[in-house]
């Protein structure tokens, strides 16, 4: 019975100077935060990366566009340098 008791007693011992030591050692806790920083760190970049990729495309589907040009032309009047622009009035109800 008594060495019973000294193998619980051991145990409990031994939970106790672990626990201790996993729980009580500000290294260890440091350890554990930054491993979790890490990986929000990491989910945070994987996202990024993905919306970079998807602003290259879209950047690159804009840039490809031809309309993209002729509509900054026609909205906003835009023109090349070295261009002559001619504009005509609209046509009225007796030149039709």
């Amino acid at each position: 019975m008594a060495s019973f008791r000294a193998g619980t007693k051991l145990k409990y011992v031994l939970f106790l100077i672990l626990a201790f030591i996993l729980l009580g050692n500000r290294g260890f806790r440091k350890l554990v935060n930054n491993y979790r920083e890490y990986r929000t760190l990491n989910a945070r970049k994987l996202e990024l990366e993905t919306q970079r990729g998807e602003l290259d495309k879209r950047l690159k589907e804009t840039n490809a566009r031809p309309a993209v040009e002729q509509a900054a032309r026609r909205e906003l009047g835009l023109i090349k340098p070295g261009e002559t622009v001619y504009r005509f009035p609209p046509p009225g109800e007796s030149d039709k």
